[in-house]
């Protein structure tokens, strides 16, 4: 997979995402943080244009310890090959 680096210094990929399994991808470009984990944030305009299902929610620790309650959607991502 190769990206490339913005005006901003961040590492960006081309990944494909979509709602359901066989629907057509959208291709988004994702900014891979050094904490990558697995994850991907998307923004509202984003979920909402994707038509994602909610899946759970989840809490999550901020970078200044601060506890948040967030949303988890179910998404397909096409990313490394697959």
């Amino acid at each position: 997979m190769t990206g490339n680096v913005d005006e901003n210094k961040r590492a960006l990929l081309q990944v494909d995402v979509r709602a359901r399994f066989k629907d057509e991808p959208t291709t988004i470009s994702a900014w891979v943080d050094t904490a990558f984990d697995g994850h991907f944030v998307f923004s509202s305009t984003l979920i909402a244009d994707l038509g994602l299902a909610t899946l759970v929610e989840t809490e999550a620790i901020l970078a200044d310890g601060t506890t948040v309650t967030l949303e988890t959607f179910i998404a397909y991502l096409d990313c490394f090959g697959s």
